[in-house]
């Protein structure tokens, strides 16, 4: 991931502010100490990946991790150009909508670069919802088939459930995503038509 060393700070606080030790972070999200003693020490830069591991062992996600520095928008429009983008070589998300007071959820933009290995298996606090808009996913859930998702696709993986997605194509693979608390996840509801009165 680019960036400044920010992000290590950030975490050393937020790992302190939650009263977790090192070691036990390492624990929970599967990283060797010594990584995310460099992480948040400014001396290596963490993967998007390894910090969504992180995040989710300490009970957050990337929009809230990043949320301090992206407005919130006034009324019911957020600009491309005030949208936060977060990046490293394997992938790169856009956060179109923060989470935020009254919105349970985010949306990303996702762009998950062609020819790059598989991700780790994740598995995340809240549902998640994806939509297909280019290349192709290889969506991977726990207890399921791997299924290969083109554009017009979609997929939902409960709160919970270890998956993972990669793009699986000779290109780039882009979707929106829509990450949300297990009570805030998308559903879709029945909506009864009442009966046209003449």
């Amino acid at each position: 991931m680019r960036g400044d060393g920010s992000a290590g700070r950030r975490l050393r606080m937020l790992r302190q502010r939650t009263g977790i030790s090192l070691r036990a972070l390492a624990e929970q999200a599967a990283i060797t100490p010594a990584m995310i003693s460099c992480i948040e020490n400014g001396k290596a830069s963490p993967s998007v990946v390894t910090l969504e591991k992180l995040l989710a062992a300490l009970g957050t996600d990337l929009a809230a991790f990043f949320g301090a520095e992206q407005p919130i928008p006034e009324g019911p429009v957020l600009f491309r150009e005030k949208m936060r983008l977060i990046a490293d070589a394997e992938r790169s998300y856009t956060l179109v909508l923060p989470r935020a007071a009254g919105f349970g959820m985010e949306v990303l933009d996702e762009l998950l670069q062609a020819g790059r290995p598989p991700p780790d298996f994740q598995t995340l606090p809240g549902g998640v919802a994806g939509y297909v808009i280019s290349g192709s996913l290889k969506l991977e859930i726990e207890g399921r088939p791997a299924q290969t998702l083109r554009p017009g696709d979609a997929f939902y993986v409960p709160a919970g459930v270890s998956h993972r997605g990669f793009s699986a194509g000779p290109g780039a693979t882009r979707l929106i995503t829509f990450q949300g608390d297990d009570h805030a996840a998308v559903r879709v509801q029945k909506v009864r038509r009442k009966p046209h009165r003449s």
